[in-house]
């Protein structure tokens, strides 16, 4: 806006209120916190409220607008009136550079335009230029706890129609329904994004049980020529020994080696996808008992690898046994394989803390480097070949996952060389 269109508007001195016309606006102001006050349909309260206004400033035209000076842009959430093109509710417009939201926020003040020339000479785009056939402008920002939220505009067929009394009264309008209009902007926008969360949640959950299924599904079906494969060279070999000679007999070897561990992968990916499909309600459980199953199902490793196992009373807990005897036995079973030149030592502890179950499985073993801490539970990710130590890569992510769905979570402390401590929580079970 130039300094001459603002001197001219400002030069005019206000005209006095008349005691009938202070009282009306009391009563418009009192009435518009009634409203306010009365329903919490958004609707409602801008049509009662543009009524009110109308009492005091009669109007062809008005609008409510939502401004968000972070995303720069402007919205018209309400108006009542003639239509300007461009300009419907629901309508977003970026904010231009020295337009009227520009200049609202930066004064905090009412603007006058009295003719659509004013306005043009102001730098303005006046109503007549999109299709509308406005002549007098009022617009005033919406000020909540100090925060440019919006915009009232007011406006009129005819020429001259308003003065500074005008806009006096309704600088006053707008501070009494700002703060509502404020709160009702960041009540869109929160649940705007609490149904943008839910649907991205909802297509998370979808993509995740179509990949279980596919998981599941192709894991099953290449069972059956895993085993063929296996099973017949094996019989190759048994039956034409004699006519193979070394390197025929290598490459079988490599053939039955490749699907005997394709197989452990399949399983093992069986395992991971059937946590979440497969998985049984979770029922009181003795910690102690799933212990117990799994270091039977240890018990070759324990005895071939002289280890010796500790560990504390174990508490009841509400969950799937047969998932939590495979989480011990996974993480167990590692401690076993990655351990150092000394028989592995491993205790299992737990104490109690907020209502949770920390379970901590402490072990002598090679120890992993802080860096990879996080990557070791990503699934088919491993630390060292096949060569140094045999398995798929599966078995801590199948173990994140199991205590993921139990409520709890899984970290490791350790550095390379000084052993290592897997730790994870479990809810505690109520009484």
């Amino acid at each position: 806006m130039n300094e001459v269109s603002r001197q001219t508007r400002i030069s005019r001195p206000p005209a006095p209120h008349e005691p009938g016309q202070q009282a009306a606006e009391y009563a418009v102001l009192a009435e518009i916190g009634r409203i306010i006050s009365s329903t919490l349909n958004i609707d409602e309260i801008y049509e009662q409220f543009a009524h009110q206004v109308s009492l005091l400033i009669p109007f062809d035209r008005l609008s409510i607008s939502a401004v968000d000076m972070d995303a720069h842009t402007v919205q018209a959430v309400y108006a009542s009136g003639g239509n300007i093109p461009g300009w419907e509710r629901g309508v977003v417009h970026e904010i231009i550079p020295g337009g009227i939201s520009d200049i609202l926020e930066r004064d905090r003040r009412g603007i006058l335009f009295r003719t659509p020339d004013e306005e043009e000479e102001a730098g303005q785009q006046p109503a007549r230029d999109l299709g509308g056939d406005f002549q007098t402008r009022i617009a005033v920002p919406l000020i909540a706890r100090g925060v440019f939220v919006g915009a009232l505009n007011i406006r009129s067929l005819q020429p001259y129609a308003y003065d500074e009394k005008h806009v006096a009264q309704a600088e006053r309008i707008g501070a009494q329904i700002a703060g509502t209009i404020a709160n009702v902007f960041a009540y869109e926008k929160l649940e705007a994004a609490q149904l943008a969360l839910e649907n991205a949640v909802s297509e998370l959950r979808r993509s995740n049980q179509e990949l279980e299924q596919f998981a599941y599904v192709a894991s099953h079906d290449l069972q059956e020529p895993l085993r063929k494969i296996a099973s017949f060279c094996n019989l190759l070999e048994a039956r034409y020994a004699e006519r193979l000679d070394d390197k025929a007999g290598t490459y079988l070897h490599y053939i039955v080696d490749g699907a005997l561990r394709m197989q452990a992968l399949v399983n093992d990916l069986l395992h991971y996808s059937r946590v979440a499909t497969r998985g049984k309600e979770f029922a009181p459980t003795d910690a102690n008992s799933v212990l117990q199953d799994a270091l039977v199902n240890l018990e070759v490793a324990v005895s071939e690898s002289n280890a010796s196992v500790t560990y504390d009373s174990l508490p009841r807990i509400s969950g799937d046994e047969a998932q939590l005897v495979r989480l011990f036995q996974n993480i167990v079973g590692n401690a076993i394989k990655y351990r150092g030149e000394d028989p592995p030592r491993i205790h299992i502890g737990v104490e109690e803390q907020d209502g949770q179950w920390f379970f901590s499985v402490r072990d002598n073993g090679i120890g992993i480097a802080p860096e990879y801490a996080e990557r070791i539970f990503v699934i088919f990710q491993r630390l060292h070949t096949r060569e140094e130590y045999g398995g798929t890569g599966i078995g801590l992510a199948v173990c994140k996952k199991i205590v993921e769905r139990h409520g709890g979570r899984i970290w490791v402390e350790s550095q390379e060389g000084s052993g290592a401590t897997f730790r994870f929580t479990l809810p505690r079970m109520p009484e």
